[in-house]
């Protein structure tokens, strides 16, 4: 991939971001793989979650290429133990509560990611960075769609939006450690909370 160029604040605020990404990545590509084996599912929900079981494998290649040309993050162990913690214990769920929780947490996704491209923000004039962000968010939001049709099969909303809502409630906490990091790149961190915590209330429904 071409070499991002960016301000040095802005690639060490990225490069600090990268990893909590890329954690989460690998995470999803198991769940996928793991959702994909549900009993009774069809063929084309299969065939649909194998799909993002790839893609998530592919985002995961984007963000490590993505981090190698960006300065060397902080050690910032605190940080990466509870990304990875949160994900694992996303992947500990019964099939109808994981679909629910990924549809959650790719919402969001798309979310921070769209804020993170606005125009005039430091990582939207990159085209490096902005190819392989925006690669990753259009994939997401498909995958919000496939995970929350399966879901929505399987259970009603009131019980999906209590299985998920705290899915949004712990990524907002997650990120707000970074929040210094999202503000160098022009993402209030009241966003976090506001949004990002928040659940949309509409995704679960019909």
């Amino acid at each position: 991939m071409a070499e991002p160029h960016l301000s040095s604040g802005a690639a060490e605020a990225l490069a600090r971001l990268l990893p909590v990404l890329g954690c989460g990545e690998e995470a999803a590509s198991l769940a996928f793989e793991s959702l994909a084996k549900i009993g009774h599912l069809a063929s084309d929900g299969r065939r649909a979650l194998r799909q993002v079981a790839i893609e998530e494998r592919v985002h995961d290649g984007l963000i490590h290429s993505l981090a190698a040309n960006l300065p060397a993050p902080p050690e910032d162990r605190e940080l990466r133990s509870i990304a990875r913690r949160f994900h694992l214990d996303l992947g500990r769920s019964d099939p109808t509560a994981l679909l629910a929780r990924i549809a959650a947490l790719d919402s969001a996704v798309c979310l921070v990611l769209s804020r993170l491209l606005r125009p005039g923000t430091p990582l939207s004039g990159d085209p490096a960075v902005t190819a392989v962000l925006r690669r990753i968010a259009e994939d997401e939001a498909r995958h919000v769609r496939v995970t929350r049709r399966l879901a929505m099969a399987r259970a009603d909303e009131r019980e999906l939006q209590r299985i998920a809502a705290p899915v949004r409630e712990r990524l907002g906490a997650l990120l707000t450690l970074a929040g210094d990091a999202f503000e160098t790149l022009a993402f209030d961190p009241r966003w976090l909370r506001d949004d990002i915590a928040r659940f949309p209330a509409g995704l679960f429904r019909q």
